[in-house]
C-alpha cells in the first residue's frame, strides 16, 4: 500500500457549508511550531468528526478541499515537535481526513491515483501511531477499492485484515462495520457460508455495548446499514428475491439525512427487482438512486445504473427508455 507520493497542493480551501476554527485556535495555527494547546486540538477533532459524519449528505466536490486543507493545517502545527499525546491527536486527525478524502476520491469521482495516495498517506500514520481504529478503517477502504478494480480476491484480503485490525482494540462499532465489509468481499467471491458468518458477526457486535466516543469511522454504521450489506450480498449471490425484503428493511430504517446509503440502498434494491424480473419497480428504484447522485456526485452508482439499464433496455418499455434519459441528464450534470 505505501508506493504513492503524497502531492496534493491542488486541493485547498474551505467552503462556507463546513464548520471553521474558533478566532483563538486560527491565532495558534497562524504560529507554526509553537506549542499546540489541548483545546485546540479537541477544536479539530470534533470539526474532523462533523466532516465525517458530513459524508452520508454533502457531494464529493465540497468535501474533499475541506479534508485536504485539514491535513494541511495539521501539518503547520508540526505535530512531530509537540508532546506525545497532542502527537498522536493531531496524527490521528490527518489520517481520518486522509481516509475521508480518499473513499470519496475513489467511489464518488473516480480518481483512483489520487485516492490511492490518500490511503497509503493515511495507513502510514495509522501504522506510526499504532491505531487499530485507522487501520481497520483504512483497510476496509482499501478492500472496496480492490474488489471495484476487479480484484475480489484482493479485496477479501483487504477486508479480513481490516478484521484482525480492528480486532486488536477497534471501537466496536468499526469491529461489527469491518465484519461487514468482510460479508461483501465473501459475496463477491461466490463465499455464501463466509458472507452469512461475517454478517451474523457484525450483527452481534451491534446488539452488544458501543464505544461510540472512539468511532473513528466514516459516516456510521449500524443495524439500517447491515441490512443494506445483507441485500447487496445476496444480489451478488444471485438470490434477488431474498435480498428485496432486506433492501425494503434498509431504505425504510435510513434516515432521510443519509443521502449517500439511501443512494446506494434504491439501486442495490433495482439490481435485485431487475434480477427478479420487475422492470417496472427496478426501474423506479433507478429513478430514485439517479436523483441523488445528481446532489451527491456518486459516480459509482452512476456506473452501476449504466449497467442496470443496459441490462433493462432489451424490454423495450416506457419505463426503461424513461431511465435511459435521466441516466443521460444525469452524465450530463455530472459532467458540468
Amino acid at each position: 500500500m505505501l508506493r504513492r507520493t503524497f502531492t496534493l497542493g491542488s486541493l485547498v480551501g474551505m467552503t462556507t457549508a463546513f464548520t471553521a476554527l474558533s478566532p483563538d485556535a486560527e491565532a495558534q495555527a497562524a504560529r507554526p511550531g509553537a506549542p499546540v494547546d489541548q483545546s485546540v486540538v479537541d477544536e479539530l477533532r470534533s470539526i474532523g468528526a462533523s466532516y465525517r459524519r458530513s459524508y452520508k449528505s454533502f457531494p464529493a466536490s465540497s468535501l474533499v478541499p475541506v479534508a485536504h486543507h485539514q491535513i494541511q493545517l495539521v501539518t503547520s502545527l508540526r505535530p512531530k515537535d509537540q508532546p506525545a499525546a497532542v502527537r498522536n491527536s493531531l496524527l490521528a486527525h490527518m489520517a481520518e481526513m486522509a481516509a475521508l478524502a480518499a473513499i470519496l476520491l475513489s467511489l464518488d469521482l473516480g480518481d483512483q491515483e489520487q485516492s490511492d495516495a490518500y490511503t497509503d498517506f493515511g495507513y502510514r500514520i495509522a501504522k506510526e501511531i499504532q491505531s487499530p481504529e485507522l487501520c481497520a478503517l483504512l483497510l476496509g477502504g482499501q478492500a472496496f477499492r480492490t474488489s471495484y478494480g476487479g480484484d475480489p480476491d484482493g479485496g477479501l484480503d483487504y477486508a479480513l485484515a481490516a478484521v484482525d485490525a480492528a480486532e486488536r482494540g477497534a471501537s466496536a462499532r468499526m469491529r461489527a462495520w469491518t465484519h461487514a465489509v468482510a460479508s461483501e468481499m465473501y459475496s463477491s467471491t461466490r463465499d455464501e457460508h463466509g458472507f452469512r458468518s461475517s454478517l451474523e458477526e457484525s450483527r452481534t457486535v451491534l446488539s452488544g455495548p458501543m464505544d461510540d466516543e472512539r468511532w473513528g469511522g466514516i459516516s456510521w454504521f449500524d443495524e439500517s446499514k447491515a441490512a443494506a450489506y445483507e441485500g447487496s450480498d445476496l444480489i451478488r449471490l444471485g438470490k434477488y428475491d431474498e435480498a428485496l425484503p432486506s433492501l425494503d428493511q434498509a431504505i425504510d430504517r435510513l434516515g432521510p439525512e443519509m443521502l449517500r446509503h439511501r443512494c446506494t440502498a434504491y439501486l442495490a434494491r433495482a439490481e435485485a427487482h431487475a434480477g427478479a424480473g420487475h422492470v417496472d419497480a427496478a426501474c423506479q428504484d433507478g429513478h430514485a438512486a439517479l436523483d441523488l447522485v445528481t446532489r451527491i456526485q456518486h459516480r459509482e452508482t452512476l456506473r452501476r445504473v449504466g449497467e442496470l439499464h443496459r441490462q433493462l433496455r432489451s424490454a423495450k418499455t416506457a419505463s426503461t427508455r424513461s431511465l435511459g434519459e435521466h441516466l443521460i441528464d444525469t452524465r450530463s450534470a455530472l459532467a458540468a
